[in-house]
């Protein structure tokens, strides 16, 4: 390994550096969904936020029921209904009850609610009543105030994703707004003479820009918000003049020009548009050409020219950067049990593309490698990259590290 290349971990390392949590705005609850929240979130209130009753029945006071019994029922008066809607019920007295459906306030006076099933319900000269037979406890299906979640309890911690049930919960405990690392704004470049765009029917060129279909579609898998895409030629002073723009975002990504031919201009431009370099060249393969740099807060991903070499790059660097701009904790190894044996020729990190998919509750891995999977093929089936040491081999059965965005 050379000076100017760095490892995997050492490349991550450096980019944290300057990859940092983008600024936190607050957001509506509902608006907050797919984001990470910068803070603890906790309740502003108790649910439920008064005593409830959990069954269609009659909220009555235990002390009129103790000495009720098979032979000896208690007549208790029904004087009202409180429906899930009613605000304000009466208080229950002695001797009396009050109808009382699901999610119905518990009135005052009332510490317990009988289940319609277990009362019987009559109606006399005297009116609607109910018969009690078996005594209960104070609190019989009764949800208390905070019986679910108490107000100040953490509903999500700081670098979680808010998810939609967790933005409910938020309504629902009267979460008025919350702080949320926005997404990062992401610019997407292919460089090359010979590109065209496949949507622009009038365009000439020799071969599409798959790299901005390719790009664009894994930086939103990701959780980027990409702004534009374009295609620069092979001219130094139109990729300067790009690069120099005052109102880049959060992040730029290019593809193509980091070869060593006097075509390959991505570095020589990026320096000339003011980038400070993060690390010239990454020890990985697939994509060992790879330049990241800085300029202000924008991050710079020079990516190789082929689409395979993209995807690798993308999952190994691109993807850890949008995480950490995003406010999101660092994930976990995620291991894959391969199908079939994987070997890597010595030398840095081996990056290979790989078919997913679940059985049962592990990940199985078929590496889309040798003559029956050529590398645009293979790109077109893979759903991950898995990573291996050089140097390394991987007996079928055996779990390799996997990358991909499928869980972003």
């Amino acid at each position: 390994m050379s000076d100017s290349t760095v490892s995997r971990s050492r490349a991550l390392r450096r980019l944290s550096k300057y990859a940092r949590p983008l600024e936190a705005v607050s957001v509506f609850p509902g608006d907050a969904v797919g984001l990470a929240a910068s803070h603890n979130v906790t309740a502003h209130s108790d649910v439920p936020e008064q005593a409830c009753s959990v069954r269609d029945g009659y909220a009555l006071h235990t002390a009129d029921i103790e000495k009720s019994g098979p032979m000896h029922p208690v007549r208790l008066a029904v004087t009202q209904t409180v429906r899930a809607e009613s605000l304000s019920p009466a208080e229950v007295l002695p001797g009396t009850a009050a109808r009382v459906l699901t999610g119905g306030l518990v009135p005052p006076g009332a510490d317990c609610v009988l289940a319609e099933e277990d009362v019987e319900e009559i109606t006399d000269g005297e009116g609607t009543a109910i018969l009690v037979r078996t005594p209960v406890r104070p609190g019989w299906f009764v949800r208390p105030a905070g019986g679910e979640i108490a107000r100040e309890s953490v509903i999500l911690r700081a670098g979680n994703v808010v998810t939609p049930q967790a933005a409910a919960v938020m309504l629902r405990t009267r979460v008025p707004s919350l702080h949320v690392r926005p997404r990062p704004r992401a610019l997407s470049l292919a460089l090359g003479s010979e590109l065209y765009d496949p949507t622009d029917p009038t365009a000439t060129g020799r071969v599409p820009a798959d790299n901005l279909l390719l790009t664009r579609s894994l930086l939103e898998q990701a959780g980027a918000v990409v702004t534009g895409t374009g295609i620069v030629p092979d001219e130094e002073e139109r990729l300067v003049e790009a690069l120099s723009s005052a109102d880049l975002p959060d992040m730029v990504l290019t593809t193509g020009g980091t070869g060593r031919s006097e075509r390959d201009l991505a570095r020589s431009c990026a320096r000339k548009a003011g980038f400070e370099t993060i690390f010239d060249r990454l020890d990985i393969r697939p994509g060992r050409h790879m330049f990241v740099a800085r300029r202000d807060r924008t991050l710079l991903f020079c990516l190789p020219g082929p689409p395979p070499a993209v995807f690798a790059c993308f999952h190994v660097a691109v993807l850890p950067a949008v995480r950490m701009l995003r406010g999101l904790g660092e994930l976990p190894p995620v291991m894959a049990r391969l199908d079939q044996g994987l070997s890597a020729r010595p030398g840095g990190e081996w990056v290979f593309p790989c078919a997913l998919e679940r059985r049962g509750a592990a990940l199985a891995g078929t590496p889309l490698t040798g003559k029956e999977h050529p590398p645009m093929l293979a790109l077109g089936r893979a759903r991950a990259v898995a990573v291996l040491k050089g140097g390394d081999s991987i007996l079928p059965g055996g779990d390799v590290e996997i990358l991909t965005t499928l869980f972003e």
